[in-house]
């Protein structure tokens, strides 16, 4: 299996960078493109603008940093995963602009998962459980 992708399957973003959904956001993460710019309907949401790409780079920076301190001691497929990210059109504005998801954990349930990361959200931040999944907001 070629380890190149074809180029015409990156998505260029505001600031010029072509990523390609497979491909980690942070080096040594977990999370993808494809969780922040995909919908479930597999719709590309390109950001609008650098501050929501930025906006979109940061959360999953913080999404990393709480992926840590939820699934030490598991395995590596074992981690919080979006759900819904960064959608344009969405009625609930920090889904447009990058900085909200709603995610889940591929193994844990939502309310140790919860209980587990509470103490690790900050004053800026929002953590909650809403319809089953977790709810985060980063500002």
């Amino acid at each position: 299996m070629s380890k190149h992708f074809s180029p015409d399957t990156f998505h260029e973003l505001p600031s010029g960078a072509r990523v390609h959904p497979q491909r980690l956001i942070h080096r040594d993460g977990t999370i993808m493109w494809k969780h922040a710019l995909w919908d479930d309907n597999g719709y590309v949401h390109i950001p609008q603008s650098q501050a929501h790409e930025a906006h979109i780079i940061k959360t999953a920076q913080r999404l990393e940093e709480l992926n840590c301190w939820v699934s030490q001691g598991l395995e590596p497929w074992e981690f919080l995963v979006p759900i819904v990210w960064y959608t344009i059109d969405h009625e609930h504005k920090p889904y447009t602009q990058g900085y909200a998801c709603t995610l889940q954990h591929t193994t844990l349930p939502t309310s140790l998962v919860l209980e587990t990361l509470q103490p690790h959200i900050q004053e800026h931040e929002e953590l909650k459980e809403d319809e089953g999944l977790l709810y985060f907001r980063r500002c």
